[in-house]
């Protein structure tokens, strides 16, 4: 894996936080990594990034409608309930994946591997992206836990975490092979004030604000793929400016946009 740069200066103040002691020392690593301050008191920050006994994780303080933390977290909660239950099928037949192939999928928007995850679980190879440092820190942190667990391990040893600007990695001469399958989840500013989404996607709108090069990206996938690429949209959003979609899988308040590659 790449190593993080440091944190962007412009944007949300971002500081670090531990829970005891005994995450007193990883917290001064990861400050000095991203190159964030250590929480003090008295002082007002957009974001805390703590580390505690269970591992990093991310909330906004002083937000009375956004209690909680939300964290990389794929052994137990919602990606564990989905990996044992079942569910996402969606997403499986958007990517085009058939039990007992090993469909490579480039995840070119990962955020805090959610999708990533399911797809790893269902046996495809996944190389993802996250060009925010301290999205890929929080990311990373829930790998390496779910790769010490024996329920998860062989499925975080099918994903791979670059922490840098897919789009230029497509664009790179140097990079590998074609990926069987582009995905791309694009993160788009509310439509309204009002608009109340998960307090997971609150929190990353708010780390890594929306992705001004997503058509770009999206350009650069439709060259790349070499069997299709699937966008994730809200169900009532327009598909991104370029080609129609070929077909599109929908759900209650999501949908797949599949772009197949002729």
């Amino acid at each position: 894996m790449k190593k993080a740069t440091p944190a962007r200066q412009q944007g949300p103040a971002i500081a670090v936080e531990y829970a005891g002691q005994g995450q007193k020392q990883q917290a001064l690593r990861l400050a000095q990594k991203l190159g964030l301050p250590i929480a003090a008191e008295g002082e007002r920050y957009d974001l805390i990034l703590r580390c505690s006994e269970t591992g990093l994780e991310l909330f906004r303080p002083g937000d009375p409608l956004l209690t909680g933390s939300v964290r990389a977290e794929f052994v137990d909660g919602p990606s564990g309930y989905r990996r044992i239950r079942g569910g996402s099928e969606m997403l499986i037949r958007a990517i085009g994946h058939k039990k007992n192939t090993r469909t490579s999928v480039l995840d070119a928007t990962g955020g805090l591997g959610r999708d990533a995850f399911i797809m790893a679980s269902h046996g495809c190879q996944v190389h993802v992206f996250e060009k925010n440092p301290v999205a890929a820190v929080v990311l990373e942190d829930g790998l390496r836990r779910a790769s010490e667990h024996p329920d998860t391990k062989r499925i975080s040893d099918r994903i791979r975490l670059t922490v840098g600007d897919s789009c230029k990695f497509l664009l790179s001469e140097d990079r590998v092979a074609p990926f069987d399958v582009i995905y791309l989840d694009p993160m788009f500013p509310e439509r309204s004030k009002s608009a109340r989404v998960k307090k997971e996607l609150q929190i990353l709108q708010q780390l890594v604000g929306h992705d001004e090069n997503i058509e770009n990206l999206f350009a650069a996938a439709l060259q790349t793929a070499r069997k299709r690429v699937v966008v994730k949209r809200p169900k009532t959003a327009p598909p991104l400016h370029g080609p129609a979609p070929s077909y599109n899988i929908s759900g209650k308040t999501t949908r797949f946009d599949v772009y197949l590659i002729s």
